[in-house]
C-alpha cells in the first residue's frame, strides 16, 4: 500500500521524470531505438526481466494467485513534428504529439509499484513499437506478446477531457479502418477530340460521387478521398487516375458489404466511361472493440465515464480483436493545456498521469471481492 503522503510523492517524482526524458527523445515508428534502451534501462533498475520484440518489449510480473494474466500496454514512437512549445524538455527533432510519452510513463510508474509490492494476478507489461505506423500491435502478437495473456488493458491521454477524468465505452470506441487506392486507366487524346478518347478524370469524379452516395446512406461508415492524381496537361484527356481512400466502419460485416459495393459500382463507371479500374486495398485496421467484461472491470476500480466513438483509428484493437480488453480515455485539459492530439502546441501536466498510474495498479492488485489493495496515489 501506499502509507503516506512521501510514497506518493515518490512515484510521481518517478513518473515526472520518465515522461520528461522520454519527451526529450521522440523517435518515428519502428526506429523507436533510444526510446527502447531507455526503457530496457528503467526496467532493468526495477530488477524486471524482459523480452525484446524489435524495439519493443514485453516485462512479466507474477502475481499471488497463478493462472490468470493482464496485460497493461503503452505505446512507443513519435511523430514526425516540429515541436513548438515553450516546455524546457521539447523536443528537438520530431514529437510526441499522441502523448506516447505519457502512455509510457504510466507503465514505468505502475512498473515501479509492481517491483515493490506483489499485485493480485500476473501482469505483463507491453512496450508496443510502431503505433503511427504499419500495424506495431499486430507484429508484436505475432511475435508472442499475447500468449498466457487473458485480458488487456490501456489509456490515450484526452485534450477535450477534463484532467483526471476517464472515459470510455462498450463495444466499439475507435473505428477499423481500410485504407485502398483507385486505380483507372483511360484514353488520351487532345480535348479538342475528347470522344476519341476515355476520360479518367470522369471516371473518377464519377466513384466519387458514389462515396458520397454511399456514405449519405449510411449513419455508421465513412469513406473519405484525401488525394487524387489525375492527367497529364490541361488539353490533354486524362489517360489515368488514382484516388487515394479511407474508408472507416465500426462494424466489420460493414467493411466487405461497403467494398464490395464499391467494386460493383466502379464496374459500372467503367462501362459508362469506358475506363479500366480497380480498387486496391492496401492496409485494413479492425475496429477497437472493449468488451463488456473488461469495461465492467475497470469501471469497479475507477469511476469512468461514458463518451462516444470515434472514426479515428487505434492499433490497440488488434488486441482486443484476440481477446477481451478495454482502452480508456485518460482526460489532461485544464486551463493551459488544451491543444489537440497530433498538433505541434500538444502538451499537459504529469499530474494528469497518476490517474492511469493508479487505476492500472487497482486493476491488478485489488482483491476479487472489490476491496482495494492499494490507496489513492
Amino acid at each position: 500500500m501506499l502509507p503516506d503522503a512521501t510514497e506518493q510523492n515518490r512515484i510521481f517524482e518517478y513518473v515526472k521524470t520518465c515522461r520528461r526524458q522520454l519527451h526529450a527523445i521522440p523517435e518515428l515508428s519502428e526506429c523507436e531505438f533510444e526510446t527502447s534502451e531507455y526503457i530496457a534501462k528503467r526496467l532493468t533498475e526495477l530488477g524486471l526481466k524482459f523480452t525484446k520484440i524489435h524495439t519493443g518489449m514485453y516485462a512479466d510480473i507474477d502475481g499471488e494467485s497463478p493462472g490468470e494474466r493482464i496485460a497493461l500496454r503503452c505505446d512507443m514512437d513519435g511523430l514526425p513534428i516540429e515541436e513548438k512549445t515553450d516546455s524546457e524538455f521539447r523536443a528537438k527533432k520530431n514529437m510526441h504529439a499522441c502523448g506516447h510519452d505519457g502512455h509510457m510513463a504510466i507503465v514505468l510508474g505502475t512498473a515501479k509499484w509492481l517491483s515493490e509490492h506483489k499485485p493480485r494476478c500476473g501482469v505483463r507489461l507491453i512496450f508496443q513499437f510502431g503505433e503511427e505506423g504499419d500495424g506495431g500491435a499486430d507484429k508484436m502478437i505475432k511475435a508472442g506478446v499475447l500468449d498466457g495473456v487473458d485480458e488487456i488493458y490501456a489509456f490515450h491521454l484526452c485534450p477535450e477531457l477534463e484532467k483526471g477524468k476517464l472515459s470510455s465505452v462498450c463495444g466499439a470506441m475507435f473505428a477499423g479502418t481500410a485504407e485502398f487506392d483507385v486505380e483507372v486507366c483511360g484514353k488520351a487524346s487532345h480535348c479538342a477530340d475528347r470522344e476519341k478518347g476515355a476520360d479518367a478524370f470522369v471516371a473518377c469524379k464519377m466513384f466519387a460521387d458514389e462515396c458520397e452516395t454511399t456514405e449519405k446512406q449510411r449513419t455508421d461508415i465513412r469513406i473519405h478521398i484525401g488525394k487524387a492524381e489525375i492527367g497529364s496537361a490541361r488539353n490533354i484527356v486524362a489517360d489515368k487516375g488514382r484516388l487515394f481512400c479511407t474508408f472507416r466502419y465500426f462494424d466489420v460485416s460493414s467493411r466487405d458489404s461497403v467494398l464490395s459495393s464499391l467494386s460493383a459500382a466502379l464496374t459500372r463507371i467503367d462501362a459508362r466511361a469506358g475506363t479500366q479500374s480497380r480498387i486496391a486495398v492496401k492496409a485494413v485496421y479492425p475496429p477497437l472493440v472493449n468488451s463488456a467484461a473488461a469495461l465492467k472491470r475497470l469501471k469497479s476500480v475507477a469511476n469512468v465515464e461514458d463518451c462516444e466513438p470515434r472514426y479515428t483509428a487505434e492499433d490497440f484493437a488488434f488486441y482486443t480483436e484476440k481477446i477481451d480488453g478495454c482502452m480508456a480515455w485518460l482526460g489532461i485539459k485544464d486551463e493551459k493545456y488544451c491543444s489537440p492530439l497530433h498538433s505541434d502546441t500538444f502538451g499537459f501536466k504529469e499530474s494528469a498521469l497518476m490517474t492511469g498510474v493508479q487505476t492500472m495498479i487497482k486493476l491488478v492488485c485489488d482483491n476479487d471481492n472489490g476491496e482495494d489493495n492499494v490507496e489513492n496515489i
